[in-house]
């Protein structure tokens, strides 16, 4: 009797602290699989701006070292995973990488753009999927946290579009695109701005709705205005924004 008292003891001690861990796993791997989807659509981004700006050597070597950080974002997953499935996808960005540095050496041009530009959509793909095994529910500070990077990664996604456009490449689908990732960035936007903030990021949070409004009308005009360089640089300083709102919820969750 004693000893299975024992044993039930132990156990009340050992679940709580098992699971504990293994939300930890499913945070640490859901926010990994956020930093793949960001990377992907900013290296997509970087080629496609290279491809019209050949000249710009400082984004290829901003391009050089994202495809190094999404290379240990992967590695970080396969480091953490058990996931049989997580491993098949995993093993299907390694070759997508491989492929992408052949694309990336050598002249830029249309073609290595337009394949680059599919890649960024698979990676999509494979990291909502992982994604997707690990989703529990996500407290008030982790949901917030979840949004902004949303907003990060379809603010790249938007800008790839918006190059890609510029290019005559897909028009009709990648203006369809930029209005559908508005669209998921207004509704983003509604719901956490219903939240409570501490007093030190309610400046950061209203600077960023006002830059976004002022982004979208410019987004909403692309067929009049084709202006990719002010597009690539102005979007820094919505998202150095929504990085400093994610960093203190990413600290304090």
């Amino acid at each position: 009797m004693i000893k299975k008292l024992y044993t039930i003891s132990i156990l009340f001690i050992l679940i709580p602290i098992y699971l504990y861990s293994s939300t930890r796993v499913d945070i640490k791997i859901i926010e990994t699989s956020e930093d793949i989807r960001y990377l992907s659509q900013k290296i997509s981004k970087e080629y496609l701006y290279l491809y019209k700006n050949p000249k710009k050597i400082d984004i290829k070597e901003q391009l050089n070292r994202d495809i190094k950080s999404l290379e240990q974002s992967i590695k970080e997953i396969d480091n953490i995973s058990s996931s049989r499935d997580s491993d098949n996808i995993l093993n299907f960005f390694r070759q997508n990488i491989k492929n992408i540095k052949k694309l990336t050496n050598g002249k830029v041009d249309r073609k290595k753009a337009i394949n680059i530009l599919n890649y960024s959509e698979s990676f999509l793909e494979g990291s909502n999927s992982i994604e997707a095994k690990h989703k529990y529910k996500f407290s008030i500070e982790e949901d917030i946290l979840m949004s902004l990077k949303d907003i990060e990664y379809l603010l790249q996604k938007i800008s790839k579009y918006y190059i890609a456009y510029t290019l005559n490449i897909n028009k009709k689908d990648s203006l369809n695109s930029i209005k559908s990732a508005i669209f998921t960035i207004d509704n983003i936007l509604n719901r956490i701005n219903n939240y409570s903030y501490p007093k030190k990021l309610f400046n950061t949070i209203r600077e960023a709705n006002s830059i976004w409004i002022k982004h979208k009308e410019l987004f909403y005009k692309l067929p009049q205005l084709k202006i990719p360089n002010l597009i690539f640089i102005s979007t820094i300083a919505l998202e150095n924004n929504i990085k400093k709102i994610a960093s203190y919820y990413g600290q304090n969750h």
